[in-house]
C-alpha cells in the first residue's frame, strides 16, 4: 500500500506538470507570469501538505520538493526559486504545526525507522548497484548533461546501501524522482536472515492514514509494508519463541513453518496428533516406556527430589507426604545398590515404582506405631497408580531422539497423569542432555503444544522455566504454544518472540495489548482493537531488532 502511495503521488505531480503545461503556459498572454506563478505556488503548496498527510514525515516530504523540481523541469518549468521552495516549506510547516497539535505530540516516521537500521554489507549487492550507479551517472552527465540529477543518483546510491535491496537499482536511473522512496524503505526491510515465517503486512505506526485494510480507534495505524519477516534467533537474548493464539487460528501450522524453514534439529511434543512434517520420524507414546526414576546423569538424591516433587504436583500431595515419598524413592536407589556418595554406582540399572511400592509393604509390615502406618498409607495408592508397564523400564534413548528429528505423538495416551509424567520425564531427561553436552551453537528446537497442559502443574512450569532460562547457552530453543497467556507469563521474560494469532478472551487480549504496546495508551488501543479481528494466519509480534509492532502473513 505505501508502495501504491507513492507511485500515486508521483504520478498526481507529473498530471500537475501536464496541466500546468498545457493549460497556463501561454507566454503570449498578458497575464501569463501571474496566473502560472499563482497556480505553481497553489500546486507546490498543496503537494507538501498531501505528501505530509500521506508518508507522516517532514523528511519524505521535502525530500520530494526534489521530485518535483525534477519532474516539472520536463516542462520547463524553473521550481527551485526562492517563491516557490518558501511556499513548500509553508505547507510542510503548516502542516507539521496541526497535526502535531491534534496529536498533542511530535512524531517523525522516518527517524524512527533510522533506529531499526542494521548496516550489512553484502558485496555482491553492493557490486551491482556500483555498476548500475555508474551507468545512471554517465547518463545524466554525458548525454542528459543534467548535473543535478547525477548529484541526485548519488543521494539514491547512497540510500541504497542501507536499504540494501539489489531489486531497487534500476530506481538510481530515475535520480531525485524515485529519492523520497528509497528514503521511506530505510529500515523497513528487517532482519534478512534466519527463519523465514511470512511477509510484514503492516507496521503500528502513528499516521493519518490507515493505509491497511485493518482499521484502528486509534492515532496509531496500520501502515502498509512489504518485506519478509525473519526470526533472528542468533542475534536475540536467546532462542526461545512463543506462540498464542484461539483454537483454530493457525497455532500449529505457524509452529510446522517454523520448523520446517528452520533447517534445524527438532523435537515435538505433539499432545493432539496434528504434525506431519516430512522425514521427521513419529513415536507413538503409548507404545513406549520410560522409567522416571531414571538418573538421566543426576544424582539420587536430586533425581529422588524430582520425582518426588513431580508426583505432588500431579496429585496434590501434602508435604509430609512428598517427603515421605523423597526417603522412600532415595531408599529404594541405595537397594538398588545406588549410593549418593559413590557415582560409580550411578550407571547401575534403575529402580522403578513397583520397587518403591516393595518397599512400603515392606515397612508397613516392620513400622510399630499407627501414626507411621497411616503415613505410609497416605502414599500408597499413588505409587500403586504409577506401578504400569509404561514406567517399567526405558524403551527410548533420549540421546538417540536428540540426534534425530522426532515427533512423539501421545494422541493415544489416554490417561492425563501417565501423559504427564512421560512429557516431564523427557523434558528432565532433555535438561540432562545439555548439562552432558555441554554448550553449543543452536542445534535444536524443541515444541510443547497445548503448553498448558505441563504449564499448570508446579513441578512442569518451574522445569520449564529452567529450560528456557539455561536453554541457549546449551544451543536449544525451546517453543511454547498455547490458547491462552495465563500458563506462559513466567516464560516471556526469557523469549526473544511472542506471536500472537487471533484472540477472543477479553481478559487475553488485553494483557497481550499491554505486553505488546506497553505504557502507551494510544498504542494499547490500536492493539486491542487489532486482536479481535485477526485472520487465521495472521500474527502480530514485536520485532525487537526494529523495536516496531508489526502484522505478519503467516506463508
Amino acid at each position: 500500500m505505501q508502495d501504491i502511495r507513492h507511485l500515486a503521488f508521483s504520478i498526481v505531480i507529473l498530471l500537475e506538470g501536464i496541466v500546468a503545461r498545457f493549460y497556463f503556459y501561454h507566454p503570449s498572454s498578458l497575464y501569463y507570469d501571474v496566473l502560472d506563478s499563482l497556480f505553481l505556488i497553489f500546486v507546490v503548496f498543496a503537494d507538501a501538505i498531501i505528501s505530509y498527510i500521506l508518508f507522516s514525515s517532514i523528511v519524505i516530504s521535502l525530500a520530494y520538493l526534489l521530485s518535483i523540481v525534477v519532474i516539472f523541469s520536463i516542462f520547463n518549468f524553473n521550481i527551485l526559486s526562492f517563491t516557490y521552495v518558501a511556499s513548500y516549506f509553508a505547507g510542510d510547516s503548516i502542516s507539521f504545526f496541526f497535526i502535531s497539535l491534534i496529536r498533542r505530540r511530535v512524531d517523525e516516521s522516518f527517524v524512527s525507522q533510522l533506529s531499526s537500521i542494521r548496516l550489512k554489507i553484502n558485496y555482491i549487492n553492493t557490486i551491482i548497484l556500483a555498476i548500475i550507479f555508474v551507468l545512471s551517472v554517465f547518463l545524466d552527465l554525458l548525454i542528459i548533461h543534467n548535473v543535478f540529477l547525477a548529484i541526485g543518483g548519488i543521494f539514491s546510491f547512497l540510500v541504497l546501501l542501507f536499504v540494501s535491496e539489489v531489486e531497487y537499482s534500476p530506481l538510481l536511473f530515475l535520480s531525485w524522482v524515485s529519492f523520497p522512496y528509497l528514503l521511506s524503505q530505510i529500515g523497513a526491510s528487517g532482519s534478512r536472515s534466519g527463519i523465514y515465517i511470512g511477509n510484514v503486512v503492516g507496521v503500528l505506526r502513528r499516521s493519518i492514514i490507515n493505509s491497511s485494510r485493518i482499521t484502528t480507534n486509534s492515532v496509531y495505524k496500520w501502515v502498509s509494508s512489504r518485506s519478509k519477516f525473519y526470526l533472528d534467533m542468533h542475534n536475540n537474548k536467546n532462542f526461545n519463541m512463543i506462540i498464542l493464539g484461539t483454537s483454530g487460528s493457525g497455532k500449529s501450522h505457524l509452529a510446522k513453518n517454523i520448523i520446517s524453514n528452520s533447517k534445524l534439529g527438532f523435537l515435538i511434543f505433539d499432545i493432539h496428533g496434528e504434525y506431519n512434517i516430512r522425514d521427521a520420524e513419529v513415536i507413538d507414546a503409548s507404545r513406549i516406556s520410560i522409567n522416571p526414576l531414571s538418573l538421566f546423569g543426576q544424582s539420587p538424591r536430586q533425581r529422588a527430589l524430582e520425582v518426588a516433587y513431580m508426583i505432588r504436583s500431579l496429585f496434590n500431595l501434602g508435604n509430609l507426604q512428598t517427603i515421605d515419598l523423597y526417603n522412600l524413592i532415595l531408599e529404594t536407589y541405595e537397594d538398588k545398590g545406588i549410593y549418593e556418595d559413590d557415582e560409580k554406582t550411578w550407571i547401575n540399572k534403575p529402580p522403578n515404582f513397583r520397587d518403591v511400592l516393595v518397599l512400603v509393604e515392606k515397612k508397613k509390615r516392620i513400622v510399630n506405631t499407627t501414626q507411621e502406618i497411616n503415613r505410609l498409607e497416605s502414599i500408597s495408592p499413588y505409587i500403586s497408580f504409577l506401578v504400569s508397564n509404561t514406567f517399567m523400564d526405558t524403551s527410548i534413548d533420549i540421546f538417540d531422539i536428540l540426534n534425530k528429528n522426532v515427533i512423539i505423538n501421545f494422541s493415544k495416551v489416554t490417561i492425563p497423569e501417565i501423559k504427564y509424567i512421560i512429557i516431564e520425564t523427557l523434558l528432565a531427561s532433555i535438561q540432562s542432555y545439555m548439562y552432558l553436552t555441554g554448550q553449543s551453537d543452536l542445534r535444536k528446537i524443541v515444541v510443547i503444544d497445548e503448553a498448558p497442559f505441563i504449564l499448570s502443574k508446579e513441578s512442569g512450569e518451574q522445569l520449564v522455566e529452567r529450560l528456557f532460562a539455561e536453554g541457549r547457552k546449551f544451543g536449544f530453543g525451546f517453543m511454547v504454544i498455547s490458547q491462552t497467556a495465563e500458563y506462559v507469563k513466567k516464560l516471556i521474560p526469557n523469549s526473544s518472540y511472542v506471536l500472537v494469532l487471533s484472540m477472543v478472551d477479553p481478559n487475553e487480549i488485553e494483557y497481550l495489548s499491554k505486553l505488546l504496546g506497553g505504557q502507551d495508551v494510544e498504542i494499547y488501543k490500536a492493539i486491542y482493537n487489532t486482536l479481535q479481528r485477526l485472520d487465521r494466519g495472521l500474527i502480530m509480534t514485536r520485532d525487537i531488532l526494529r523495536n516496531e509492532i508489526i502484522l505478519v502473513r503467516s506463508n
